[in-house]
C-alpha cells in the first residue's frame, strides 16, 4: 500500500513579523503566525472544511512554526488539502512566501524524502507577488506596499496595505501569551514602547528612564542534528514505518513543550516580580519550536534569558526522559538533554525592530559558532552560552563588522562575546562578569577609570596603556585588596589571562562590563541568581 505525504513550511517568517518598526503590527504578525497551525487554528479548519478528520484521515509528524508535515494512504485526502490549503494561506497571510510539495512512496518515510526533495526545489521558483502594483499604484507610506484599504475619515483617515491590515486584524489576540505563561492574557502584556504612547491610560513598564530594552533570541542546539541521527535510524529500520510519524511528532511536541515551558518559568521567576500595573515588563514576540524572541526591559534581558537558557535544558531532559521511556529502542540516540545558545541586543526603544532582530540573531549565530567548536564542548554536548552588545550608534551594522570595527583595536579585542552560564575550562562565564560588574560598582573611580581606559583605546593604545599603570597604582596604593579582587577577575575573564598590554594581542571585557552598567545592571548579580535558584 502506497503512502502519499505533503509538505509544507512558510519561509522567512521573522522577516514577515518584523517589516514593520510598530510594536502593535509585530503582535498581530506573531499571533498571525501562531494561529496558523494552533489546535484551532487555520489548519485545523481547514481540515474540518474538507471533511477531513486528524489522525484518522490525515496524520501530522509535525505542525508549528508556520510548517506541517501531512501524510496519508488516500491520495484524495492529501490531494484535497494540498490543492485548497496554498489559496487559504495566501488569504490568510498575505506576500508570505512558502514552499510546498507532495509525493508518493511505498512507505511513510519514502515518501517523506520524495516530497522533501521537491520542497527544497521549489525554493528557486519564483512566486507571484499580489496585488501587482502599477506606476500609479498608490502605496502605503510605511511599507511601500500598494494600499488597498483606507481607514477614518478627514484628518484621521489613513490608507493601509493588505499585509498591514491583516497584522492589525491580530493584534488583539492572545495565543501567543498564553503560550508563554499559560494563565496570562493580553492585557498583561503592552502593545507600546514609549511612556509618551502610554496603554490603556496606564504608565508603561517597559523601560526604565534610559528608554532601554532588550531584544533577546534564543535558539536551541542540538534538533536538526537529532531529526538526521533518527533519519539515520529509520534506514537501518531501527524506527519501523509504523512508529515513524508518531516519533517524528513527538520530537516535535515534545521540544515545543520544553520551550513553552522554559519561557514560561523565566516569566515567573524575572519578570512576574516585576510587574507594574498589572503589566509585565516584556513582549513576547515569536515562540515556535526551540526558537524564543522576546523585547524585554533593559535590565531584565540577562537575568530572563539567563533563567530561560537553564530552564531549556531541565525542561528539554523532562521531555526526552519521557520518549526514552516510551520508545526503548530509541535510548542510545534520545540525548539526555538539548542546550540552546541566545543574543542580546540592548537599544533605545525608537531603533528599527527588524534591524534590532537581525542583530540578536546574528549575536546568537556567533554564539553557536564559537560554542560548537570542538574543544568549546562539554563532553558532546554543547554548552548553553549567550553574547549581548549595546547599540551606540544610529548605524546598526552585522555583528562581524561590529567585532571587527567597534570592539577591536589594534591588538586589544574589548569584548569575550561569548559568555556561559557556568564555569567552564576554555570560555569566559556570567558569574564572573556580574561579580566583575558589581565590584566597579562600588567605586565611581574605578568604573570611571575603565570607561577612560576603554575610550582612549580607540584613539591612542599608549595613552590607554599609561592611564591604566596609574589606575594600577592609585588602586594598589589605596587598597591593594580592591587591585587583587580586580586583577583575578580581569584573568578570568580575558584571553589570555594575562595583565593588560596593548602590545599584545588580548580579548578582555571592557566593553560587556560597561554595557552591563549603562542598562542599569548593577543590580543583576543578585537577580540572577534568584532566577537561577
Amino acid at each position: 500500500m502506497a503512502y502519499y505525504a505533503y509538505l509544507f513550511e512558510a519561509k522567512s517568517i521573522q522577516s514577515y513579523i518584523f517589516a514593520t518598526n510598530k510594536l502593535k503590527e509585530i503582535i498581530g504578525g506573531s499571533e498571525l503566525i501562531e494561529r496558523l497551525t494552533a489546535n484551532d487554528g487555520l489548519l485545523r479548519q481547514t481540515l474540518i472544511s474538507l471533511g477531513l478528520e486528524e489522525d484518522a484521515d490525515i496524520r501530522l509528524s509535525r505542525c508549528g512554526g508556520a510548517a506541517f508535515y501531512a501524510f496519508s494512504e488516500n491520495e484524495k485526502n492529501l490531494k484535497k488539502l494540498a490543492n485548497l490549503w496554498p489559496l487559504v494561506f495566501r488569504q490568510y497571510a498575505p506576500d508570505m512566501e512558502f514552499i510546498h510539495a507532495m509525493a508518493e512512496g511505498e512507505k511513510a518515510v519514502d515518501a517523506f524524502k520524495t516530497a522533501h526533495d521537491a520542497l527544497m526545489a521549489d525554493r528557486n521558483r519564483p512566486k507571484v507577488k499580489l496585488p501587482q502594483a502599477g506606476v500609479y499604484t498608490l502605496r502605503f507610506g510605511r511599507t511601500g506596499e500598494p494600499v488597498t484599504d483606507c481607514k477614518g475619515t478627514g484628518e484621521k483617515r489613513e490608507c493601509f496595505d493588505q499585509i498591514t491590515l491583516r497584522k492589525r486584524a491580530f493584534s488583539n489576540s492572545e495565543a501567543l501569551a498564553q503560550r508563554v505563561m499559560w494563565d496570562s492574557h493580553r492585557g498583561e502584556w503592552p502593545v507600546n514602547l514609549t511612556p509618551e504612547e502610554g496603554q490603556d491610560g496606564k504608565n508603561l513598564p517597559f523601560t526604565n528612564d534610559n528608554r532601554l530594552v532588550g531584544l533577546i533570541h534564543a535558539d536551541g542546539n542540538g534538533f536538526g542534528q537529532l531529526l538526521m541521527d533518527l533519519k539515520d535510524n529509520v534506514d537501518k529500520k531501527i524506527i519501523t514505518n509504523e512508529q515513524y510519524i508518531d516519533v517524528f511528532r513527538n520530537i516535535s511536541e515534545s521540544i515545543k513543550t520544553a520551550t513553552e515551558a522554559a519561557a514560561a518559568n523565566a516569566v515567573s521567576k524575572v519578570l512576574f516580580p516585576k510587574m507594574d500595573g498589572g503589566l509585565f515588563p516584556a513582549r513576547p514576540i515569536v515562540l515556535g519550536g526551540d526558537d524564543l524572541t522576546m523585547i524585554v526591559r533593559a535590565d531584565l534581558a540577562l537575568p530572563f534569558t539567563q533563567a530561560f537558557l537553564k530552564a531549556f535544558e531541565q525542561e528539554s531532559h523532562n521531555q526526552f526522559e519521557l520518549l526514552r521511556s516510551n520508545y526503548p529502542n530509541l535510548k542510545g540516540i534520545i540525548p539526555e538533554r538539548l542546550t540552546a545558545c541566545a543574543g542580546i541586543v540592548y537599544a533605545k526603544s525608537s531603533q528599527p525592530f527588524s534591524l534590532l532582530h537581525d542583530l540578536a540573531e546574528g549575536l546568537c549565530k556567533h554564539t553557536k559558532t564559537i560554542a560548537k567548536r570542538s574543544d568549546n564542548l562539554l563532553g558532546k554536548q554543547v554548552p548553553s552560552p549567550l553574547t549581548f552588545y549595546r547599540v551606540t550608534t544610529s548605524l546598526i551594522d552585522d555583528f562581524k563588522d561590529i567585532l571587527k570595527n567597534e570592539l577591536t583595536t589594534r591588538n586589544i579585542c574589548l569584548s569575550r562575546g561569548c559568555y556561559t552560564l557556568d564555569a567552564h575550562d576554555k570560555l569566559p562565564n556570567l558569574p564572573d562578569l556580574l561579580a566583575l560588574q558589581v565590584f566597579l560598582a562600588k567605586s565611581e573611580v574605578s568604573r570611571g577609570a575603565l570607561r577612560q581606559v576603554t575610550g582612549l583605546l580607540h584613539q591612542s593604545p599608549e595613552q590607554a596603556q599609561r592611564r591604566y599603570e596609574r589606575w594600577k597604582e592609585v588602586m594598589q596604593d589605596r587598597d591593594q585588596n580592591n587591585w587583587n579582587t580586580f586583577n583575578e577577575l580581569f584573568r578570568k575573564l580575558s584571553e589570555p589571562k594575562s595583565d593588560f598590554d596593548v602590545n599584545h594581542k588580548q580579548a578582555v571585557p571592557f566593553e560587556d562590563v560597561l554595557s552591563l552598567s549603562a542598562v542599569s545592571n548593577v543590580d543583576v548579580l543578585n537577580t540572577a541568581e534568584g532566577a537561577n535558584a
